[in-house]
């Protein structure tokens, strides 16, 4: 029989190192496996913390660029509203009866100036108010040819030092510059 406890002993020993290795084993799966659903835990956090951090600023950028958008079709808008304005005030000054202005011009500066251009309307107008001039030999103011505006004149020096540019073309173009912030709030409040 002593053969027999013997061998009973190193079979309750073997299984009670069986035993415990395998309670280790149990116990280091364990620790594994709870590391491993932490460190998933952790690592889904920070990719969902990322992904509503990006989606955040693709939100942010969209709605910049949608505002970009906005204020650049309202400029846009005001712009055509603005020239549209100009356009009509240039369709008004051209049909304006403005021949005591051409003779108020062409007299006040028939001194200084030799030649006279208009535009093509306003040419015959022009070439009498210039020949009435001559006539009450105030001095000799020539008619010298078209140029490409809606009414007003343009009066050159014999050496062409001087020229005085009283087109209604360019008289809007320094109102409007002038003006432009004015004619905005006017417009737009």
């Amino acid at each position: 029989m002593g053969l027999e406890n013997v061998v009973s002993d190193i079979l309750k020993s073997a299984e009670a190192k069986v035993s415990a290795i395998v309670a280790d084993r149990d116990s280091e799966v364990s620790s594994i496996v709870e590391e491993a659903k932490r460190t998933g835990e952790r690592i889904t956090g920070e990719k969902v913390a990322s992904a509503e951090e990006e989606a955040t600023r693709i939100r942010k950028q969209e709605i910049s660029g949608a505002n970009l958008e906005v204020r650049r079709m309202m400029l846009n808008t005001r712009k055509e509203i603005l020239d549209e304005t100009q356009r009509q005030t240039a369709e008004r000054l051209h049909e304006l009866d403005t021949e005591s202005l051409l003779r108020s011009l062409i007299r006040a500066h028939s001194d200084d100036a030799t030649r006279v251009y208009s535009s093509r309307q306003d040419q015959p107008l022009v070439e009498r108010l210039c020949d009435e001039l001559l006539e009450d030999k105030l001095t000799k103011l020539e008619y010298a040819g078209n140029i490409d505006c809606i009414g007003g004149i343009v009066l050159e020096t014999e050496d062409e030092a001087v020229r005085l540019d009283y087109t209604f073309d360019t008289i809007i173009g320094e109102v409007s510059e002038r003006s432009m912030k004015q004619i905005s709030n006017i417009l737009f409040g």
